[in-house]
């Protein structure tokens, strides 16, 4: 739907420049394209970096235009001045907008043209461009973030109790690749949700509610790994004369902690298992 919403988006920002008679459409487009991102909030990030960035490049660029426009010494030492400019105010994400708005003033002014007027029709386009992308992408199929996280959310809790099963009941514990996967997807998705806009009043507790959930699940699958990895050197240990192992018993006492630990886990998160021991078969 990005795809699509930044296609629609174009498509307003051309017809407004039409109406509006701009000289250079491309500038609003370009900001259009590059404040198109996968969330409101985001969307209004990439456009604020490249209003402020536009303004720095803008206000330098009208200086060393009114000197010398093209003038290849200029332009080198004008861009040492934006980026420190930027630096100086934090303002890191905005440097190469700021850059490219200054070398767009000082290499496209043409003669007798305004560099004041110039600089000022590059804010209004940005602006336009900018604004466009955060209307549509707010409008027009908002990312359905919520809906996301409640997916990966239900996923991850199927999954993780598939394995804890598998585990507790059996012993044993298999790839632990995919378990891994839907934890990184449900804090993929959990990130989106704590940042975006259209927050309701239970917003905030919800996501501090599923960001404990997240490290639950982490504690849950390092315990799975380690019961994995004991299995797996111990395997690899068997395999090699005069090498040392644990003995059965002190195994089991170390992989029945991390099963305990994986019970109790579990049962933190509300979710139940259908076995009737925690101890290894």
């Amino acid at each position: 739907m990005r795809n699509i919403k930044t296609a629609i988006a174009i498509f307003i920002v051309v017809i407004i420049s039409e109406l509006l008679n701009l000289e250079y459409p491309f500038y609003a487009a370009i900001a259009t394209i590059i404040s198109m991102e996968n969330s409101v909030t985001n969307s209004f990030t990439a456009g604020k970096n490249r209003m402020m960035g536009t303004f720095v490049g803008a206000g330098v660029g009208l200086i060393f235009a009114i000197i010398d426009p093209k003038n290849a010494f200029y332009c080198a030492v004008g861009i040492v001045f934006v980026i420190y400019i930027c630096n100086l105010l934090k303002w890191n994400k905005s440097i190469s907008i700021a850059s490219i708005v200054f070398l767009a003033i000082m290499l496209n002014l043409h003669v007798g043209e305004s560099p004041l007027l110039y600089g000022l029709n590059r804010i209004f386009d940005t602006l336009i461009g900018v604004t466009v992308a955060v209307v549509v992408n707010y409008l027009i199929f908002p990312p359905k973030h919520e809906y996301n996280l409640h997916i990966a959310r239900k996923t991850l809790m199927r999954r993780l109790t598939d394995a804890a099963e598998e585990v507790i009941s059996l012993g044993v514990n298999g790839d632990l690749k995919d378990l891994k996967k839907d934890i990184a997807d449900l804090e993929k998705f959990h990130e989106l949700c704590k940042l975006e806009f259209h927050l309701t009043k239970d917003h905030g507790q919800t996501m501090n509610h599923i960001e404990e959930e997240i490290e639950i699940c982490k504690h849950i699958y390092s315990h799975m790994r380690m019961i994995q990895r004991l299995y797996i050197e111990q395997d690899l240990l068997h395999d090699i004369p005069n090498t040392k192992q644990l003995d059965s018993e002190s195994l089991k006492i170390v992989i029945d902690y991390h099963i305990e630990c994986i019970f109790k886990e579990i049962e933190s998160l509300g979710l139940i298992i259908p076995v009737t021991s925690t101890s290894m078969n």
